[in-house]
């Protein structure tokens, strides 16, 4: 035997050996790793942080009442605006009638009530304390008529707007229902925040859930962001579903 011979005989038995080896003892496979629950929100900070941060994104809610099966209406709140003019204004200037939570301390508050008043847009300004009537009157001046207040705070608001005719748009959806009834105070309240993430397809998942959750119930009003983003998803799914239909705030108000 040849020593080429005997090298190439060795190469064969190893690799028999490999493969008898292979069979009998099968490699394992890699662990499987725990899943990871997917954050509520993206991380925040100084920079992102915001009024709805820590609102749930859908809220709790029973059918409206006389809800008559039929296309997916939604009422769309924009919120909070105020900040910049030049980045809200793409969004606020689509052909959607938008309803426009305004910051009154932001810097471009007063810029941003004109844009939204010249586009027939109602105006709501957010609070987080109840009004007095002096102040309510100083915003008139400000930033010319708006329809109502927004707020995280809906109850604290009761008494301040009795009378006053203003709409009291609830920003986290948490209001009590049976106190509105026994004022004259008219509610719009939230039911679908998008919240803060800016991912196109995160944004149109909400939509999407928004959609579903009105052909189940009727009417559901929904808190954009003045962002690219959200017009970009919100059109895209107006565009997708063809029996999306965008309603103006007053058609959710509760009395």
């Amino acid at each position: 035997m040849t020593v080429r011979n005997a090298f190439w005989i060795l190469v064969a038995l190893f690799a028999l050996w490999a493969f008898i080896y292979g069979a009998i003892h099968p490699p394992k496979p890699p662990p499987i790793p725990a899943p990871t629950a997917l954050p509520r929100r993206a991380p925040v900070g100084p920079e992102r942080r915001d009024l709805f941060s820590g609102d749930p994104v859908i809220a709790g809610r029973t059918p409206r009442g006389a809800f008559v099966p039929g296309p997916a209406r939604l009422v769309a709140m924009v919120g909070l605006c105020g900040a910049s003019l030049r980045a809200e204004r793409t969004l606020l200037a689509a052909h959607f009638p938008w309803g426009v939570d305004l910051d009154p301390r932001a810097r471009d508050a007063r810029s941003v009530a004109a844009f939204a008043h010249s586009r027939g847009d109602p105006l709501f300004i957010h609070v987080n304390h109840a009004p007095d009537s002096a102040r309510l009157a100083r915003w008139r001046t400000r930033f010319g008529s708006y329809v109502g207040i927004g707020t995280q705070h809906p109850n604290r608001m009761l008494a301040a707007l009795a009378g006053s005719n203003l709409v009291l748009f609830d920003e986290r959806g948490a209001s009590s229902a049976e106190a509105f009834s026994r004022t004259d105070v008219r509610l719009i309240r939230r039911d679908i925040r998008i919240d803060d993430r800016a991912s196109v397809p995160y944004i149109e998942y909400m939509l999407e859930q928004a959609t579903a959750l009105a052909r189940r119930r009727g009417i559901v009003v929904v808190l954009l962001r003045p962002r690219a983003a959200d017009l970009q998803a919100f059109n895209e799914i107006v565009k997708r579903r063809g029996d999306v239909q965008v309603l103006q705030p007053a058609t959710a108000e509760r009395t």
